[in-house]
């Protein structure tokens, strides 16, 4: 049986905002026995067990962990769930679940922190704020995780951003530029330390080194679409063609057609934006070509099963799961409301024939 004594003592004494020396004075032990019990170096009398409970109001098996194992084995069953998930909406009523049955756990916390930072777009602030700021503080104040803690400071960076942007929320870009600061160097990245020190010519290091070589990839994408602006339409189309474009290169340079891995998001919607340029400047012919490849690649994204195998030269056996591009991603579905809603394409354009049979493809 795994005691968690340790760990347990330590929180409670956290949440009741108490010094070791004035729980040691209470237990009548010195602090540095306090100390070490919360070390893990040594335990309690088995007298004072009852009164340490007692005190914390939690029985002698709470303060063990004796039922952990159950709960945990319960907290892993609704993780699994809740990231498997498509249905956003059956997705927080899960975790509010959860959260009201383990308001403790940092791994629920931050998914509930997730789930809120990102509902409706922040137009829920008003409600959610105080709840976020609360569940934010508890994870940094009380988490071990510094991957939990880290993952929390960008959520809550993202929030910040996003309420900067609302004229009485009360945040603005400065309350978001402070979190980031906070955050570690790209370098500092478990994917990257990995590649660099496991030892080489292991399995374990040719994985991680795809997987530092993937991730990469994927910031470079993020960071050639910041640097070229390709969201703003003041920008010269050219010049945002050509960077698409090789973009579309680089990464049918390290994937294989058929499976572009955590990559697919970027180039289907490369594929679309390259078109809806094409359709700004009035080059109908080449916007309906590359839509179609975009339908095409967001059919062929829904039609793979969830875990697959890449066959690239440099991703030769890795494994892909659909949902790290999110349980809730349906490529069709968001293409076509690409296509009908968010490019502000032509009416004329809309209703052509070619156009009207993409559409189809993608219902």
């Amino acid at each position: 049986m795994n005691i968690y004594f340790s760990e347990i003592f330590k929180q409670l004494r956290k949440e009741r905002d108490l010094t070791q020396e004035a729980l040691a004075d209470y237990l009548g032990v010195s602090f540095q026995a306090v100390s070490k019990w919360e070390r893990g170096e040594s335990y309690p009398d088995i007298e004072t067990l009852p009164e340490i409970a007692g005190y914390f109001g939690i029985s002698v098996d709470d303060l063990l962990g004796v039922n952990r194992a159950e709960s945990e084995k319960e907290i892993l069953g609704i993780i699994e769930e809740y990231d498997n998930l498509t249905d956003g909406e059956l997705k927080h009523e899960i975790i509010v679940k959860a959260t009201e049955k383990f308001p403790n756990d940092c791994r629920i916390q931050l998914r509930y922190m997730g789930d809120l930072a990102f509902r409706n777009n922040g137009a829920d602030y008003k409600e959610y704020l105080p709840k976020i700021k609360t569940i934010y503080s508890n994870i940094q104040n009380n988490c071990r995780v510094d991957s939990i803690r880290i993952c929390s400071k960008r959520y809550l960076a993202a929030y910040y951003s996003t309420l900067s942007e609302f004229e009485n929320s009360g945040i603005t870009f400065d309350n978001c530029k402070k979190i980031i600061d906070e955050m570690p160097y790209m370098r500092d990245g478990q994917e990257f330390l990995r590649s660099y020190m496991f030892p080489h010519g292991t399995d374990e290091q040719k994985d991680y080194s795809m997987e530092a070589v993937d991730e990469t990839i994927g910031l470079l994408c993020a960071g050639l679409a910041h640097l070229f602006g390709v969201t703003d339409e003041e920008n010269d189309a050219d010049i945002l063609i050509a960077a698409r474009k090789a973009e579309i290169e680089m990464l049918n340079l390290f994937y294989d057609e058929s499976n572009y891995g955590s990559a697919w998001r970027n180039m289907i919607y490369a594929y679309g934006y390259v078109g809806y340029l094409y359709v700004k400047k009035g080059e109908y012919e080449k916007g309906l070509q590359y839509f179609r490849k975009e339908a095409e690649l967001a059919r062929q994204f829904d039609s793979l099963d969830r875990i697959t195998v890449l066959h690239s030269l440099f991703f030769e056996g890795r494994e892909f799961d659909k949902h790290t591009l999110g349980s809730t991603f349906v490529a069709t579905s968001s293409v076509k409301t690409l296509l009908e809603e968010k490019y502000p394409l032509p009416d004329e354009f809309k209703e052509t024939t070619d156009f009207r049979e993409i559409i189809n493809t993608l219902k």
